[in-house]
């Protein structure tokens, strides 16, 4: 039985359950984006698809911006939430490299510091953004409008300027922070922009036209980083810290923040999800390398997929994924899950 609460927040599972399906489709990892160099690339129908899933990463900040800002968190809860990030973040990032990684898929396993923060990035950059957003709680308000602003500022311009060099400088390539708005704190400016929008109504219209200029944003971007540097651009994980995706990420989370939960077994598969997405996001790494190395590559020696299949196959596993970590919730190692 859907309880009153669930209910209350449908809409935020709604926009969990869709981010991070959006993840998992990124994941997969199996789309012929049909690049060549020698000629003008435009993004074919697999990349103008899979650019919208640029959202899916901001849509997880903008959710918790506005579920836990504004909420009364002591130091001990705030410790306790940074040390169950962290704990999970390792946990399970040394049972996917050397279990799957490493004992499964035989390959060599990385001692790459880098590398290693690099599977469950999300967790630790989730943890930061808790760890900035308190201790600005405890200043004066107008410094979170201040640093909001500056960090603002060094997300998007950063990303910018970073464009702007390389279309100068082709020859040039990116450091590693280049796409990542200055190590990812484009986080908190997400968090704080959602627990701004969580109270506010924007018109269908207004958000159907920030979610059409925010994906148009990105599609040139795409197009003119591509064919100015000669190498195919990625359009999801550098978009993060763009304009374009935080248009097309605000404008789904003012349109569906407030969706009425339908009461049938859709709404509830929605919910299922949506509550479960830490859950997903842990476990589908895993059965994405499994599936997709193991099966797809080594088995039947395919690389690439048509995007339906793509599609279907990302969606049976975010489902796949939900229930095995509602499973997991329910039982002895549930502390493994909980965040």
């Amino acid at each position: 039985m859907e309880t009153v609460a669930n209910k209350r927040y449908f809409g935020y599972d709604l926009l969990k359950a869709l981010a991070i399906f959006m993840v998992v489709f990124y994941h997969m990892n199996m789309l012929d984006f049909a690049f060549d160099s020698e000629f003008v690339y435009f993004p074919n129908l697999n990349k103008s698809i899979q650019i919208l899933a640029a959202a899916g990463v901001p849509l997880f900040f903008l959710v918790n911006g506005s579920l836990t800002l504004g909420k009364k968190l002591t130091s001990r809860k705030l410790i306790d939430k940074l040390g169950r990030l962290l704990y999970i973040s390792v946990i399970w990032t040394v049972l996917l490299r050397i279990v799957v990684i490493g004992f499964l898929l035989k390959n060599e396993i990385s001692l790459s510091i880098n590398e290693f923060l690099n599977y469950y990035w999300f967790f630790y950059s989730l943890a930061v953004a808790y760890l900035v957003n308190f201790a600005l709680g405890h200043l004066h308000k107008w410094c979170g409008y201040v640093v909001t602003i500056v960090l603002f500022s060094a997300t998007f311009v950063n990303n910018f300027i970073w464009d702007l060099y390389l279309f100068v400088n082709p020859e040039r390539s990116l450091p590693s922070w280049g796409h990542t708005g200055l190590f990812t704190l484009y986080g908190i400016v997400y968090t704080r922009i959602g627990a701004y929008l969580k109270d506010f109504q924007v018109r269908k219209l207004v958000c159907v036209i920030m979610m059409t200029i925010g994906y148009g944003l990105i599609y040139f971007e795409t197009v003119v980083m591509t064919n100015v540097t000669g190498q195919l651009f990625d359009g999801v994980n550098a978009a993060f810290p763009t304009i374009g995706a935080m248009l097309l990420s605000c404008g789904i989370f003012c349109i569906l923040k407030d969706a009425i939960f339908p009461n049938n077994k859709i709404g509830h598969l929605i919910t299922l999800v949506g509550r479960n997405s830490g859950g997903v996001y842990i476990f589908h790494l895993t059965l994405i390398i499994l599936i997709r190395e193991y099966v797809f590559k080594n088995e039947w020696n395919i690389i690439f997929l048509p995007i339906v299949l793509v599609l279907m196959i990302a969606a049976v596993l975010t489902i796949v994924c939900a229930l095995l970590s509602e499973k997991v919730r329910h039982s002895m190692f549930r502390s493994l899950l909980t965040f």
